[in-house]
């Protein structure tokens, strides 16, 4: 992989890569020198470069992913480059392998898709949504490129959401401040008073039909279950959790992560990716299936 760089001011190569969180542990290297180029010539650390110079270094491949077997299957690439791609995943489908499922996961798939595409290197989710949740889910192609992606205080990654609850919503727009712990022994979650991560769920409501109501939500946090704790704790649970909801429907959970914004930590421009309303959701608001 190339990290391609526009320079915007004069300064010597060691003092751009600290600035910009280079690592040389990341960077190829021949006998003696670092894989550095400025306009296609070689350099090293202490030359300089004046602004408007593109400045390209060479990362090292990571191998792919050792414990987890390239499987094929079609993925809903909704966004790529050089850098990260967007996927869209679908409900039911699991992103990490574990004992129980080896196979058959997102990970699987997409060590496949790396392996077909020739990219060298592991997987790196930077989101990630529950097994039986549909939607957006952002990959970087380099632990370089998550590491920037995940630190970089000013650069924080938004993602919404949309969900189908049980019930008519007396307040239309508010957001859950709730901590959130896990169950002793169990994968449940549950609100408590102490002891539990901070996290926040923000909702509007945006239609209201039959004794349902279809939900836009922001969340700040990264807590397992957030969504569906937060609005089950309400008696307001999403349609088809078979965790938190005593309602049976026979649907799909009716989350889905539609949209993604952030600012590319290579390119620096903004990445804005929206999805569609499911056709599942579409479906059950108008036949209630």
């Amino acid at each position: 992989m190339e990290l391609i760089y526009k320079v915007k001011k004069p300064e010597t190569i060691k003092r751009f890569m600290t600035e910009n969180n280079i690592p040389t542990s990341i960077l190829q290297k021949d006998e003696k020198n670092y894989k550095i180029f400025v306009n296609n010539e070689i350099k090293n650390r202490k030359d300089t470069v004046r602004k408007g110079d593109k400045i390209h270094f060479l990362l090292e491949d990571e191998g792919l992913n050792a414990n987890v077997k390239p499987e094929e299957s079609a993925l809903d690439i909704v966004y790529e480059d050089e850098y990260l791609l967007i996927v869209n995943k679908p409900e039911n489908m699991i992103m990490t392998v574990s004992k129980s499922t080896p196979s058959h996961t997102l990970a699987n798939y997409l060590v496949g898709y790396f392996q077909k595409i020739g990219l060298n290197n592991m997987v790196h989710f930077i989101n990630k949504i529950d097994r039986e949740s549909s939607g957006l889910v952002v990959v970087a192609k380099h632990r370089f490129i998550k590491f920037l992606l995940s630190n970089k205080v000013d650069n924080e990654l938004k993602f919404e959401f949309k969900a189908i609850v049980d019930g008519i919503l007396d307040v239309k727009d508010f957001d859950i401040c709730l901590p959130i712990k896990k169950q002793d022994d169990s994968f449940i979650r549950e609100i408590v008073e102490e002891g539990g991560d901070d996290c926040s769920t923000k909702y509007h409501v945006e239609k209201e039909f039959r004794n349902f109501s279809l939900l836009n939500l922001e969340v700040s946090g990264k807590v397992p279950h957030q969504i569906r704790v937060h609005l089950a704790f309400f008696n307001k649970p999403i349609v088809g959790d078979k965790i938190y909801n005593k309602v049976e429907h026979q649907t799909p959970l009716m989350l889905c992560c539609y949209k993604t914004n952030f600012i590319h930590p290579i390119t620096e421009n903004v990445v804005d990716v929206k999805l569609d309303l499911p056709k599942y959701f579409q479906e059950f608001i108008k036949t209630g299936k």
